[in-house]
Protein backbone atom coordinates (compact mmCIF):
# COMPACT_ATOMS: atom_id res chain seq x y z
CA UNK A 1 0.00 0.00 0.00
CA UNK A 2 2.86 2.39 0.81
CA UNK A 3 4.40 1.76 -2.61
CA UNK A 4 1.11 2.56 -4.35
CA UNK A 5 0.71 5.73 -2.32
CA UNK A 6 4.27 6.79 -3.11
CA UNK A 7 3.68 6.11 -6.81
CA UNK A 8 0.49 8.17 -6.82
CA UNK A 9 2.19 11.08 -5.03
CA UNK A 10 5.05 10.94 -7.53
CA UNK A 11 2.73 10.86 -10.52
CA UNK A 12 0.55 13.72 -9.34
CA UNK A 13 3.45 15.89 -8.22
CA UNK A 14 4.76 15.81 -11.79
CA UNK A 15 1.46 15.71 -13.64
CA UNK A 16 2.08 18.94 -15.54
CA UNK A 17 5.67 18.12 -16.39
CA UNK A 18 6.12 14.33 -16.54
CA UNK A 19 5.18 12.51 -19.71
CA UNK A 20 6.94 9.19 -20.16
CA UNK A 21 7.25 7.10 -17.03
CA UNK A 22 8.26 3.49 -16.50
CA UNK A 23 7.63 1.61 -13.27
CA UNK A 24 9.97 -1.34 -12.82
CA UNK A 25 9.45 -4.09 -10.23
CA UNK A 26 11.56 -6.98 -9.05
CA UNK A 27 10.33 -8.88 -6.01
CA UNK A 28 9.30 -6.28 -3.44
CA UNK A 29 11.52 -3.57 -4.94
CA UNK A 30 10.38 -0.82 -7.28
CA UNK A 31 12.19 1.71 -9.43
CA UNK A 32 10.95 4.45 -11.72
CA UNK A 33 12.37 6.01 -14.85
CA UNK A 34 10.63 9.20 -15.93
CA UNK A 35 11.02 12.06 -18.33
CA UNK A 36 10.66 15.43 -16.63
CA UNK A 37 9.99 18.56 -18.66
CA UNK A 38 11.06 21.96 -17.35
CA UNK A 39 8.18 23.76 -19.05
CA UNK A 40 4.59 22.61 -19.52
CA UNK A 41 3.64 21.76 -23.12
CA UNK A 42 7.29 21.77 -24.23
CA UNK A 43 9.42 18.68 -24.98
CA UNK A 44 12.68 20.52 -24.20
CA UNK A 45 14.47 21.10 -21.96
CA UNK A 46 14.00 17.70 -20.36
CA UNK A 47 15.65 15.29 -17.93
CA UNK A 48 15.52 11.54 -17.34
CA UNK A 49 15.10 10.90 -13.63
CA UNK A 50 15.84 7.47 -12.13
CA UNK A 51 14.43 6.73 -8.69
CA UNK A 52 15.16 3.73 -6.48
CA UNK A 53 15.00 3.06 -2.74
CA UNK A 54 18.32 4.80 -2.09
CA UNK A 55 17.34 8.01 -3.86
CA UNK A 56 16.97 9.69 -7.23
CA UNK A 57 19.40 10.89 -9.85
CA UNK A 58 19.27 12.58 -13.23
CA UNK A 59 20.76 10.23 -15.84
CA UNK A 60 20.41 12.37 -18.98
CA UNK A 61 19.20 15.79 -20.02
CA UNK A 62 18.62 17.66 -23.25
CA UNK A 63 18.21 21.36 -23.95
CA UNK A 64 17.32 21.31 -27.65
CA UNK A 65 16.97 17.74 -28.99
CA UNK A 66 13.30 16.74 -28.97
CA UNK A 67 12.84 13.01 -28.36
CA UNK A 68 16.24 12.44 -26.75
CA UNK A 69 14.98 12.06 -23.18
CA UNK A 70 12.10 9.82 -24.23
CA UNK A 71 14.44 7.52 -26.16
CA UNK A 72 16.96 7.36 -23.29
CA UNK A 73 14.21 6.56 -20.77
CA UNK A 74 12.85 3.77 -22.95
CA UNK A 75 16.33 2.31 -23.54
CA UNK A 76 17.11 2.41 -19.81
CA UNK A 77 13.82 0.64 -18.96
CA UNK A 78 14.74 -2.00 -21.55
CA UNK A 79 18.16 -2.36 -19.93
CA UNK A 80 16.54 -2.87 -16.50
CA UNK A 81 14.30 -5.55 -18.04
CA UNK A 82 17.47 -7.32 -19.17
CA UNK A 83 18.60 -7.33 -15.53
CA UNK A 84 15.42 -9.13 -14.45
CA UNK A 85 13.16 -6.17 -13.69
CA UNK A 86 9.59 -6.09 -14.99
CA UNK A 87 9.05 -2.60 -16.45
CA UNK A 88 5.73 -1.17 -17.54
CA UNK A 89 5.12 2.19 -19.17
CA UNK A 90 2.63 4.25 -17.18
CA UNK A 91 0.10 6.34 -19.08
CA UNK A 92 0.42 9.55 -17.05
CA UNK A 93 -1.99 11.38 -19.36
CA UNK A 94 -4.79 8.97 -18.39
CA UNK A 95 -3.95 9.38 -14.71
CA UNK A 96 -4.01 13.19 -14.85
CA UNK A 97 -7.21 13.49 -16.91
CA UNK A 98 -9.41 12.46 -13.97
Amino acid sequence: MKVLLLLMVTVFSFQAYAQDQYVCKKGHSERTVEVIYSQPNSKVPCEVKYTKSTGSQILWHAKHEIGYCEAQAQQFATKLTGFGWSCQKVDTAALTSH
